[in-house]
């Protein structure tokens, strides 16, 4: 006798996805310039998305400041989104974390033209990281 393997599939794909209710990532945690020397709490596996302004066209990027990767790791490269459609405008750099290790860190940030060495930052951003279980 043949059996059909349809009901026995989707009997599984019923038990896979009843399984993965209870593991769905928690919303991002969202942070602007007017966080600058807060604290911000997230639990693990949980994204932060820092959002800066700035303009690449002009040579300046947000670059991360060594420190937190205890407890922070960058996802991909910083995002951004032209304020306009204006050749040139500035607009939203969006720089992503995922909350890795448990413990707390200083995620510092500075604006900077990466070929001008030696050079202050034109501005700098410094938030506490408090990631628990």
């Amino acid at each position: 006798m043949l059996t059909r393997p349809f009901p026995l599939l989707l009997l599984c794909a019923v038990a896979v996805a009843l399984s993965s209710c209870g593991q769905s990532r928690e919303r991002p945690v969202r942070i602007t310039e007017s966080d600058a020397g807060s604290t911000v709490a997230l639990r693990q596996r949980q994204i932060l998305e820092v959002v800066l302004q700035g303009n690449p066209t002009t040579g300046y990027t947000w670059k991360v400041v060594p420190g937190a990767e205890s407890v922070l790791e960058q996802q991909g490269e910083p995002q951004f989104e032209p304020g306009s459609n204006a050749l040139g405008s500035g607009g939203l750099v969006t720089l992503r974390f995922e909350a890795v290790g448990q413990g707390d860190a200083t995620l510092g940030l500075i604006y900077h033209r990466t070929f001008e060495p030696g050079v202050a930052p034109l501005q700098t951003f410094e938030v506490r990281v408090v990631v628990g279980p």
